[in-house]
């Protein structure tokens, strides 16, 4: 473990210009040829270092890539996930795109979630250069999580349980923002609602009209009420309508992003919201509306748990502390691997902050940290790890 742990920081330069090199790669997710352009810069990358690639084709999303080490090795495979895409259009931050400014990296993606690729990949090259041959580790990157998988559909979320199958663990390598172990997530529904109304002028045949803006703030009113935030959560974040500020306006759209912890909450979110929005408060207008978007959370089971508790367990051996079990209310593609069934931990790529800001960050010191943590787990998880009789 010491050669390996030496390998990580001998090589922490190149690495970090792997960083900068993707971060300036800007990635906004419904941009499908720049998100490729990281994905194929990564697979020459991989392939240069000795990796095996497999890039997964999508008409509308961000290709997907695995990059493999030790195909066909004894022990049941590790898999590392993540995403290439980002939140930010291309001109957002400017230049330059990358900077290290007090012990930190900044730059769009720098922690969510291109620092967790450098982290796998680092901790991947250390494990293959220091003849480590145990396990087959993957690394399985899809191009739009940011907005769900809503770009590649099923055939996204198919890539993602189809290259973690068989694998004893799955860690997805999001920044770590709350320094703990992510074992459960939520999920989420996402709806694009048109209220339709019935324009006037807004003086001379004001009682003519129908507002549609009126109708939407009384639906999202009576929607955002049920509220919780330690539970479900239901947020208007984006709304649009009217024609000119002296007509009543016709038209109003909106979206609702509604965010829950287990399964079974999602019957109930989706009966509460339906049923306000088909509810008429002002007579005359018509409402259509259409999930656009979801993602099933990834719940807080034993099996997270357990495996929260290994690496804690090789946290400690080697000097790295310990890193609570907690939860989170954002979503990730751990949902996708926890609900297989295998023991899936996430927040497991570098310590950081600010995320899909402009003043995004990574701690320059914890990319090798975590890569070092990453390597020990895959070389420490004990050989019945993952196994449904083990747990």
């Amino acid at each position: 473990m010491k050669s390996i742990f030496e390998w990580v920081d001998a090589r922490l330069e190149e690495y970090t210009e792997l960083l900068q090199n993707i971060v300036c790669l800007e990635s906004y997710t419904p941009d499908k040829p720049a998100v490729d352009a990281v994905g194929d810069y990564l697979a020459r990358f991989a392939v240069a270092h000795g990796f095996q690639t497999r890039i997964q084709h999508f008409p509308k999303a961000g290709n997907g890539l695995i990059i493999t080490m030790n195909p066909g090795a004894p022990l049941p495979p590790v898999g590392f996930t993540g995403h290439m895409d980002t939140v930010f259009p291309p001109g957002t931050f400017p230049k330059p795109v990358f900077r290290i400014e007090n012990g930190n990296f900044y730059g769009p993606g720098v922690t969510d979630m291109k620092g967790g690729i450098v982290v796998a990949l680092l901790a991947m090259q250390a494990l293959m250069d220091c003849g480590y041959a145990d396990r087959e580790v993957r690394l399985i990157l899809i191009g739009d999580e940011e907005m769900s998988e809503s770009l590649s559909g099923q055939e996204g979320i198919d890539f993602i349980q189809q290259g973690i199958a068989g694998c004893a663990a799955a860690l997805t390598m999001e920044g770590n923002l709350e320094e703990h172990i992510t074992v459960g997530r939520k999920g989420s529904i996402r709806y694009r609602v048109h209220v339709h109304g019935r324009a006037a002028h807004a003086g001379i045949c004001y009682a003519d009209g129908i507002s549609a803006i009126k109708e939407a703030a009384h639906k999202i009113l009576e929607i955002e009420k049920k509220s919780d935030p330690a539970q479900i959560t239901y947020n208007c974040g984006l709304i649009t309508g009217g024609t000119a500020p002296n007509t009543v306006p016709e038209c109003c759209e909106f979206t609702l992003y509604n965010r829950y912890w287990q399964l079974e909450q999602r019957d109930r979110i989706r009966n509460h919201v339906e049923t306000i929005l088909d509810r008429e408060f002002l007579p005359g207008t018509h409402t259509t509306y259409e999930i656009i978007g979801q993602r099933p959370p990834m719940e807080d089971t034993p099996a997270n748990y357990a495996l929260a508790e290994e690496i804690n367990r090789i946290s400690e051996k080697y000097g790295f502390g310990t890193w609570k079990p907690g939860k989170q209310a954002g979503g990730s593609d751990a949902a996708y691997t926890s609900m297989l069934g295998i023991p899936s931990v996430c927040s497991m790529g570098p310590r950081g902050g600010r995320v899909h800001s402009l003043e995004e960050y990574a701690q320059a010191a914890s990319l090798p940290l975590m890569a070092k943590l990453m390597a020990a787990v895959v070389m420490e998880l004990p050989e019945t790890f993952g196994r449904k009789d083990a747990l």
